[in-house]
């Protein structure tokens, strides 16, 4: 069995806290080996979704300005059902309104580099042994 990273993967991360969005995108860069796109605000990333530019997995905290977490998933997944949508959010609660949104995965804060790093292996590493 082989694994390898999807050629070519898209990740953004929407983040308001600087020290936050940093650990997340040095983290995702070291898994992932690319540049990962950030953004501290949902409308900002939103408008980045809506050119051209592929984006294949988007990383959002729940609570950032201008268009929340859970607004921003739900206009992702309405205009572009294939992105993968993981949320994030220090509430239990949220939980079920990010499933609600259609978030692919919800992660709980404080979060570690063991789950961001699971959340690689689920949505960023193909098995080449099963899927060809």
């Amino acid at each position: 069995m082989r694994w390898a990273i999807i050629p070519n993967v898209q990740i953004a991360v929407v983040e308001d806290d600087p020290l936050v969005r940093d650990f997340v995108v040095d983290t995702l860069e070291f898994s992932v080996n690319r540049k990962i796109h950030t953004f501290d605000n949902g409308f900002a990333a939103w408008q980045y979704i809506q050119t051209s530019n592929p984006i294949h997995i988007v990383f959002s905290d729940i609570h950032v300005p201008d268009i929340g977490g859970l607004e921003l998933i739900a206009r992702i997944k309405a205009a572009q059902p294939e992105i993968i949508c993981i949320l994030a959010s220090g509430n239990p609660a949220d939980a079920l309104r990010a499933t609600e949104a259609g978030a692919d995965s919800f992660v709980l804060k404080p979060y570690g580099v063991s789950e961001l790093f699971a959340l690689v292996q689920t949505f960023v590493v193909e098995d080449k042994g099963q899927r060809g």
